[in-house]
């Protein structure tokens, strides 16, 4: 009976801590998104009834199947007002995937940030997660943000609503991300990685990324890979593949031409920790990176509602 009911109180507070989690971004969950997003240490799936039995009604509540932290009913009609918000954004996220994947090079475009969950707001922009095959990682990004350039959909001072940030690139040689990981814990980098909304994938790699990050589940036992729906291969990759040779070759001097135009501030942050990181298999440009106040504010949370994990 002790053991059953440490597993309850277990479940409970996985649970309370998803939800701490995700009210940092006004964002109330449903059971089968508390399933996928427990927070707590590495065990066995919970099915939604489980889930359901576990809620405490002293410190969580539930309005039109969003459950939330006491007190915060306000969140749900935040959540559905940005989701209508988002349908806009995804749509035109598709249109730059469709396109993206003529590229024989790009092998995955996923929706990352605050958009993968539906919650970005009018003036965002649209985040993107892409892998590119070994060796063409710089060229593929000079061609995508070239082309987003000339079409005006780069992000500039003012200008950012609706347009593409192309922050995050992959080799897919390099899918572990965990040494992207703020030392002493990294919450955010964890729901990052899990909330991942594939576009594209030209096959397996979602799933070869998830199994290569599969540390992930040591605090969110519910993370698995989204299906990507329909999987189509374009029908230009086929006969594009004779380009790939030509973007391995441009890789170098188009990373030469990159990394001299990058501004003052990435340019004396690469490497330094992980919030810049630039190499032949890795980019990422995050020169303003909330995840160690995000962090404060978890555990913040946690201590307030009395939960150790």
């Amino acid at each position: 009976m002790a053991a059953l009911n440490a597993d309850r109180a277990q479940l409970r507070d996985s649970l309370l801590a998803a939800l701490a989690f995700f009210d940092l971004f006004d964002y109330p969950l449903t059971l089968s998104e508390i399933r996928r997003y427990r927070y707590g240490p590495a065990g066995e799936d919970v099915s939604v009834a489980e889930l359901a039995a576990a809620v405490d009604p002293a410190a969580v509540e539930e309005r039109e199947g969003y459950f939330f932290l006491k007190g915060r009913a306000e969140i749900v009609g935040t959540r559905q007002r940005r989701y209508r918000l988002a349908e806009r954004k995804f749509l035109k996220a598709r249109r730059f995937a469709a396109w993206a994947r003529l590229l024989p090079s790009v092998r995955l475009v996923a929706v990352c940030n605050s958009l993968a969950l539906s919650n970005a707001d009018t003036g965002s922009d649209i985040d993107l997660f892409i892998v590119c095959r070994p060796g063409t990682l710089w060229a593929t990004r000079l061609i995508l943000a070239g082309a987003l350039q000339l079409l005006g959909l780069r992000p500039r001072p003012g200008r950012e609503a609706d347009t593409f940030c192309l922050s995050f690139f992959l080799s897919e040689e390099k899918l572990d991300a965990s040494g992207l990981a703020l030392p002493g814990g990294d919450v955010y980098l964890l729901y990052w990685i899990a909330a991942l909304v594939p576009l594209y994938d030209a096959g397996g790699v979602l799933e070869a990324f998830v199994s290569a990050n599969g540390w992930v589940r040591q605090r969110l036992p519910g993370f698995a890979a989204r299906e990507t729906g329909r999987r189509r291969r374009s029908p230009g990759v086929a006969a594009n593949s004779w380009f790939l040779a030509p973007l391995r070759l441009f890789d170098a001097p188009a990373a030469k031409f990159q990394q001299r135009r990058f501004p003052a501030e990435i340019r004396s942050l690469a490497n330094v920790d992980s919030r810049v990181v630039v190499s032949a298999d890795i980019l990422k440009l995050h020169v303003i990176d909330r995840r160690a106040r995000f962090q404060e504010l978890f555990e913040k949370k946690l201590a307030g509602l009395g939960i150790v994990i």
